[in-house]
């Protein structure tokens, strides 16, 4: 090859089931998220509405700048209803999280929240904020929002800081200008766990605003969610493998005395079967 003539590489983006993940992961790197329109069906959002409805117990919860009382939550969904597994493991989404976090990633945060009448404004902050990590670091929290409502202005549309996850020399202004996301009911959200960003105002008189989150974490991190203990065990063994390795029954390291830990949430034998006690040094002399 001729030394004095430029060449350029040419890479395709990565297309999976019809999402260009190369384009989402660019966004996310560059403007801190991303806004996928139509991730799930109305059949699909109908059936997860009911799911949440009749089997997910639901709690008051006050955090993050609101003290009305008028936000619910479920945390710990993946111990409460299997109507979601299968969106833990979508292709697109598993490629988008990878695409940012790298491979070796696990669940952090599972949630559905709904935002009633009468809520206000939750505090911007950062999802990463909470291991004490200095900044700039590699990214390591990326969390993806589904709209089972539809998100506008009046029922509480998400406020965030485009660019602001770059912002390394600034503690997080509450003052600064924000975008509303107006999302229609199955598009999903997703960004990097340093960009600033915050729940809505409810403002409307009868409208709620339901929405299902999603974070992960890199896999050598401790997550929010203790999902080892929190999901039970007969749960966990209900999932497809994937989903246990992302719950942490993943072999980091040793696993388990050296076993994979998948084959210990199924035999639960946590010595390895090659193991003995010491006097077997004296037996064999």
């Amino acid at each position: 090859m001729n030394a004095n003539v430029p060449t350029t590489e040419q890479h395709d983006d990565l297309i999976v089931d019809g999402l260009n993940v190369t384009q989402r992961v660019a966004e996310i790197e560059d403007q801190g998220y991303t806004i996928i329109p139509d991730f799930i069906t109305p059949t699909e959002v109908a059936r997860i509405r009911h799911a949440f409805d009749t089997e997910v117990l639901i709690t008051e919860m006050r955090a993050i700048g609101t003290n009305t009382g008028k936000t619910l939550r479920a945390h710990n969904l993946l111990a409460k209803t299997r109507a979601v597994d299968y969106l833990f493991l979508d292709a697109r989404l598993r490629a988008v999280v990878e695409g940012v976090l790298g491979e070796r990633t696990q669940v952090n945060v599972t949630t559905l929240f709904n935002l009633l009448p009468g809520e206000t404004r939750q505090f911007l902050h950062q999802d990463d904020g909470l291991w004490p990590i200095p900044r700039p670091h590699p990214h390591f929290v990326c969390n993806a929002l589904i709209a089972l409502d539809d998100f506008d202005i009046e029922n509480g549309a998400t406020h965030i800081v485009p660019y602001s996850h770059k912002w390394h020399d600034r503690p997080v202004d509450q003052d600064v200008e924000t975008m509303r996301v107006v999302m229609p009911s199955g598009t999903m959200l997703m960004w990097e766990g340093g960009l600033w960003h915050g729940g809505g105002a409810n403002i409307s008189k009868d409208r709620e605003r339901l929405g299902f989150f999603m974070s992960h974490n890199v896999a050598y991190l401790r997550p929010q969610e203790i999902q080892l203990l929190s999901v039970p065990r007969e749960e966990v063994r209900k999932m497809p493998k994937k989903l246990q390795r992302l719950l942490g029954y993943h072999r980091f390291g040793l696993g388990v005395d050296g076993r994979d830990p998948v084959d210990v949430l199924y035999d639960g034998v946590v010595a390895h079967p090659a193991a003995r006690t010491a006097w077997w040094r004296e037996e064999s002399a």
